[in-house]
């Protein structure tokens, strides 16, 4: 039985994708300096190391330098021209074939006072911030857990075993930064690029989806540690020629909005009619003036004049604006395409859709300042995954065109580009028109 999900809608209509290709393609990096080391590890307590041999394509010299990393780690002894494995432990107990962090969050049961405390599982620092932040609903074989607090510092989690009709997604802010482009070459469309990146992340919120009917529950906020990841990435930066046609054939949204000449007058007196308080929350303003929002998306009107009417504007505090704005925005053709993206690449990479981060961002800084679409690998230093997209790029977006073509659905859901916000307004049209122009069909 095939789900929502765009990788399994995908396949449901491509059968032949599947039964026609090679069934393996998995894909790890050796020399990755985390994989490595738990490699040597394994291979020293199967056999101890000679001095001047090699591991790999690691020469003797270099592998000397971790052999003796680890001897200092008091893992290994050197005795003559042999380096032996002296601990107590058995070193592939200790890693994990699903991340490469050595720092684990431990998944433990509330427990009463006095009684002994269980623990159902680990999580890597990493994805503890978003999986079993508080308040977060985790789901562990086939039970459902309520995530009632979280320290990173003693790296435990406790949970509380809960039957919730809803789960949470985590609600986060990117920041990627270019550190060395390796390869980069013209494309359909603009230019696909291949390098090291610097991706920092930080979860703001959450919200509560309902299981069957995904409708929003409900919102909360937190304030979690930023985390920063070195790693590899591929990316797609549009043309300036691409966006300019699409703007021509009114399908592109990701340029700031200009409401208009009179807007400061307009923003001035809706405030004042609404007697400077937030008509969600009832907050008067302070110090920082509050935001004018519109009730039907600004993007969606052909004209600043139509958009600005007083019944289509009311006053929101910053906080029930941002709450407001991601029920009901309009999702950009941008984040559609990357959307699709995200759950379809996996497929040409034997890999979890978890394994890849996705980021779009209309004014990219390592795309400088162009919109670009950024997939990466969610292990330090990379494992090949986003060189490996960077050679199929082409495959890969005439796929994503034939996916969101071949949905059924009007203005996107989640087998194409995503949901739409609860006013339905889901951005399809923009994004397919998007991978027609990165695919070639349409240029």
């Amino acid at each position: 039985m095939t789900s929502s999900d765009p990788l399994d809608q995908f396949l449901a209509r491509n059968p032949a994708y599947f039964f026609g290709r090679s069934p393996e393609q998995g894909l790890v990096n050796p020399d990755n300096l985390l994989i490595l080391l738990g490699h040597l590890r394994c291979a020293a307590f199967e056999l101890p190391f000679q001095v001047g041999e090699g591991f790999g394509n690691i020469q003797a010299e270099q592998l000397q330098e971790f052999l003796e990393y680890l001897q200092g780690e008091g893992l290994l002894h050197r005795s003559g021209s042999k380096y032996f494995w002296m601990a107590d432990q058995y070193p592939a107990q200790g890693i994990s074939l699903r991340s490469t962090s050595p720092d684990q969050v431990v998944l433990q049961l509330e427990s009463e006072e006095g009684q002994p405390v269980q623990t159902i599982g680990e999580v890597d620092r990493e994805s503890a911030t978003w999986m079993v932040h508080p308040g977060a609903v985790y789901l562990h074989e086939a039970q459902t857990y309520y995530v009632r607090s979280l320290d990173l510092e003693q790296g435990i989690a406790i949970l509380l075993p809960t039957g919730t009709d809803y789960y949470t997604e985590a609600q986060s802010e990117t920041i990627v930064q270019l550190l060395e482009k390796r390869a980069e070459i013209d494309v359909s469309g603009g230019i696909k690029s291949y390098g090291d990146l610097k991706v920092t992340t930080q979860v703001k919120g959450y919200r509560k989806v309902r299981w069957h009917t995904h409708e929003n529950m409900g919102q909360a906020d937190l304030d979690m540690p930023p985390s920063d990841l070195v790693t590899t990435g591929y990316w797609t930066t549009l043309s300036e020629a691409a966006v300019e046609r699409l703007q021509a054939m009114g399908l592109w949204s990701n340029t700031p909005n200009n409401y208009g000449a009179g807007w400061n007058a307009i923003h001035q007196q809706v405030r004042e009619r609404d007697g400077y308080r937030c008509q969600a929350c009832g907050l008067l303003e302070t110090g920082r003036e509050h935001d004018v929002h519109h009730k039907v998306p600004f993007r969606t009107f052909v004209s600043a004049q139509e958009a600005n009417q007083f019944n289509n504007l009311v006053t929101l505090c910053p906080v029930c604006h941002r709450r407001v704005e991601t029920a009901v925005r309009v999702r950009s053709g941008l984040a559609g395409v990357g959307f699709a993206l995200g759950h379809l690449a996996p497929l040409f990479l034997m890999c979890d859709p978890g394994d890849l981060g996705v980021h779009t961002d209309p004014q990219a800084s390592l795309a400088e300042g162009r919109p670009a679409i950024i997939l990466y690998d969610m292990v330090p230093a990379g494992i090949g995954f986003s060189e490996r997209l960077y050679e199929v790029h082409a495959e890969l977006m005439e796929h994503a065109s034939d996916l969101v073509s071949g949905c059924s659905c009007t203005d996107g859901c989640p087998s194409c580009v995503g949901p739409g916000g609860e006013a339905g307004y889901g951005g399809k049209p923009e994004a397919l028109a998007l991978l027609e122009v990165l695919s070639g069909k349409n240029m």
